[in-house]
């Protein structure tokens, strides 16, 4: 069953090789959406795809920062689930839109 989340990620030196990270296990997990850099300085990603590949991307995102030390000054970040508007044709990132 498809569905969707929203997560926010915050943190101290997040960057560039964080969103390819991002970029690349959505992909690799056949997940449509985008992930960018808003405003504020933290990540926005929204994902849809069949649920147990969004289940598997969110424990990379939790565990991301355990397996890269780039990627520890990662504070805080959210998930929420959304019902999927399939709005995405692929996965994306883009410059900052919020």
């Amino acid at each position: 069953m498809i569905k969707s989340i929203e997560s926010t990620i915050w943190g101290k030196s997040l960057n560039h090789k964080y969103v390819l990270w991002v970029y690349n296990n959505a992909t690799r997990l056949e997940l449509k959406g985008i992930v960018f850099f808003k405003n504020d300085g933290s990540i926005k990603i929204i994902a849809e795809g069949e649920e147990k590949n969004l289940l598997f991307f969110i424990k990379k995102l939790q565990c991301g920062r355990y397996f890269f030390p780039i990627f520890s000054q990662i504070e805080n970040f959210s998930i929420v689930w959304q019902t999927p508007k399939h709005e995405f044709e692929n996965f994306s990132i883009s410059e900052a839109l919020e």
